[in-house]
């Protein structure tokens, strides 16, 4: 069947430039680096030998930031290359990864693949989350290339769906190397499938943040963008979600509400929604203070979310009021910050249950709820100092996942061995 696939991405393939070109006029990073995308004059300058990490975008290559600290500590004599899948991640890869290559995943098109194969001989591979492409999964074994999906996750609504497809799937999944999951129910869920392999439940990476200090510059830039007042911040919003939050809180509370979309390419459409509610704005990216009468911020830009976080009140994670399945809110908790969700966090449902049962969050089931909850917590300091106190031990009890990963993979490495013996 992946024969099938194969000849349908080929037929495919001649409108993937019509795609970029579409994505290109509400993104124009989407018209860099084409030929990335498509395996073409691809340079490999590098003598050291290539251990590769793949990640879909900003959160996932964000979560890999202590399993790369690892590998550039204990691994000096191998270079890294980080491969992304959207220009944020890409631009998120290039501020976080200087010692790295940076560098589009290929098109799962059987020729796209082989040539990135073939340019940088990756001596491991490693998948974030679960991004199954069944071209890559099978050259990768072809190459002899060991490959791991790690920080794998395998919700129940997943598992149904791809259960449907389990004799297309599962020889697929069996040529990973291993699966390294972040919680039991994604390794039952797995193991339901009929993989195989080493399969684990390690943790989660994203609990293993490692802190910039060049955050702190950019908590003092935006620190002179704000008055006195507490900031709520609305973190990864999607569409749809901003204008049923706007109709559930109070905009005369005396507070700044920060909206942070998913994705940038929405930034333009928060603005349009607040112009035609006739809301008083302004834009991170104006570099601008804020003036009394304005109620809310759009936080367009990027690389800048731990600072929102920092100056934070609290934070409300979007994707969970419509069927998105939610966002990560972990890092908000790491800034000690607690978290607001709503009822569909079906995507990062062990993190949810863990983070409420811990006490550093709160999920709502019904929108209603929304105004009241944030109003009790700005005027109720007992409340809300009861939630702060845990977030620090939340963090603390589901870290080290990042060098769990690193042992498994590389348990019998060493920077010397690279010269052909792995």
């Amino acid at each position: 069947m992946r024969l099938v696939y194969s000849l349908i991405t080929y037929l495919l393939a001649p409108l993937l430039p019509l795609y970029l070109l579409k994505r290109g006029k509400k993104n124009p990073a989407y018209l860099h680096n084409w030929n990335e995308r498509f395996g073409i004059n691809l340079k490999n300058s590098y003598s050291k030998p290539i251990i590769w990490l793949h990640s879909v975008s900003v959160g996932e290559t964000r979560a890999m930031q202590k399993l790369v600290e690892l590998i550039s500590r204990k691994l000096p004599d191998y270079q890294i290359l980080i491969t992304t899948m959207t220009p944020t991640g890409r631009q998120t890869a290039q501020v976080l990864y200087p010692q790295a290559i940076i560098h589009y995943i290929p098109y799962d098109i059987g020729f796209c693949v082989r040539k990135f194969y073939n340019n940088f001989k990756p001596k491991f591979g490693i998948i974030m989350e679960t991004e199954i492409w069944p071209n890559l999964i099978h050259f990768a074994e072809r190459y002899k290339l060991p490959l791991y999906l790690v920080n794998a996750r395998l919700s129940n609504r997943s598992y149904n769906g791809y259960n449907r497809f389990k004799k297309l799937l599962l020889p697929i999944l069996n040529q990973f190397t291993g699966i390294l999951c972040q919680d039991d129910s994604s390794k039952n869920n797995f193991f339901k499938l009929g993989y195989g392999g080493n399969l684990k439940t390690i943790g989660n990476t994203k609990f293993d943040l490692v802190y910039d200090s060049a955050n702190d510059i950019k908590i003092k830039e935006l620190e002179q963008l704000f008055d006195d007042r507490k900031i709520i911040t609305f973190a990864s919003t999607r569409d749809g979600e901003e204008e049923i939050l706007l109709n559930n809180i109070d905009l005369d509370q005396d507070v700044i509400y920060l909206f942070i979309p998913r994705h940038p390419e929405r930034f333009i459409e928060l603005e349009n929604l607040l112009i035609k509610n006739n809301i008083t704005y302004c834009k991170r990216s104006e570099n601008k203070r804020i003036d009394s009468e304005t109620k809310i911020m759009i936080g367009d830009s990027m690389g800048e979310m731990l600072a929102y976080y920092a100056l934070s009140y609290f934070v409300i994670i979007g994707g969970s009021f419509k069927e998105f399945g939610g966002q990560n809110p972990i890092e908000a908790i790491y800034m000690n910050k607690p978290v607001i969700f709503g009822s569909s966090m079906f995507n990062f449902a062990d993190v949810a249950k863990n983070s409420i049962n811990t006490g550093c969050a709160i999920q709502i089931n019904s929108l209603s709820e929304l105004k009241i909850l944030i109003n009790n917590l700005i005027e109720d300091n007992d409340k809300y100092n009861n939630l702060k106190v845990y977030c620090s031990k939340f963090i603390d009890e589901y870290c080290g996942a990042s060098e769990k990963i690193f042992n498994i993979i590389f348990e019998n490495v060493s920077c010397e061995t690279f010269n052909g013996v792995v």
